[in-house]
């Protein structure tokens, strides 16, 4: 399935034909234009949670696409229904909350692709490198980067068993694994406005004490989080056009 395909199922769905819809952070140009115009834009990308291999996707099927209303992603808290989240965490047990980890001791940094680095006008190689020199200066922890995989390989080494071998906190840019961290009980650190932005930490010289944030404002937003993503079905029949402007 093109992104072609997945932004023109999103565009019937809402029975408008003038509307700024974009998908992919190659987008900039045209995001920035509509920006400079004064109008709406909708973003799309992969989802934020049940595209990996789980007993209700045993193929790991990108199910989801999230959809933005002029942002990248959902990076404010929102109150939202509890009932699509808790669809997702029926069928999925690592979605399902059970408290902090603080028992890791590895520090798990996720390098981030160039392009999303600028987007915001950062260099991936220079954030990725002084990253590093903050984390070393501030902890004794190892560092483990995780770099981004083909999706098949991210299915078989799944960012969920790399946080199950021992991390402490995740370090990301703006990645998704950052929220996905914090919704598995792992502690997270962020540069720019993300999904996390809400619930991690910008500061990295507090990387041997993190934020952890109340087990309420987690799930709040993983509820927020759950009506921002859709499935094709839901795209092209309407139901994602009526939650995102309900």
């Amino acid at each position: 399935m093109d992104a072609y395909t997945f932004e023109e199922k999103f565009r019937q769905g809402t029975k408008q034909l003038n509307l700024n819809i974009f998908r992919g952070i190659t987008s900039k140009k045209h995001i920035q234009a509509a920006i400079a115009r004064g109008e709406d834009f909708y973003y799309m990308d992969s989802g934020y949670f049940g595209n990996f291999k789980n007993p209700a996707n045993p193929k790991g099927k990108k199910f989801w696409q999230r959809i933005v209303k002029n942002e990248l992603q959902k990076s404010k808290i929102e109150t939202k229904p509890y009932d699509r989240w808790e669809a997702l965490a029926g069928r999925d047990p690592r979605l399902q909350w059970r408290g902090w980890k603080k028992d890791g001791d590895k520090i798990l940094v996720i390098v981030p692709s160039e392009k999303s680095c600028h987007y915001f006008g950062y260099s991936g190689a220079k954030w990725l490198q002084d990253t590093l020199q903050i984390i070393k200066k501030h902890t004794s922890m190892p560092i483990i980067l995780r770099h981004k995989a083909s999706r098949p390989d991210r299915q078989i080494n799944s960012i969920y068993k790399q946080f199950d071998e021992g991390i402490f906190a995740t370090v990301a840019f703006n990645s998704i694994a950052a929220m996905e961290s914090i919704a598995y009980g792992i502690p997270a650190f962020v540069t720019v406005s993300c999904a996390a932005r809400p619930l991690a930490s910008d500061d990295l010289t507090q990387i041997n004490t993190p934020y952890y944030p109340d087990e309420k404002q987690v799930y709040a937003h993983c509820c927020n989080l759950a009506y921002g993503q859709f499935t094709e079905e839901e795209m092209l029949n309407g139901t994602a056009w009526r939650l995102l402007n309900s």
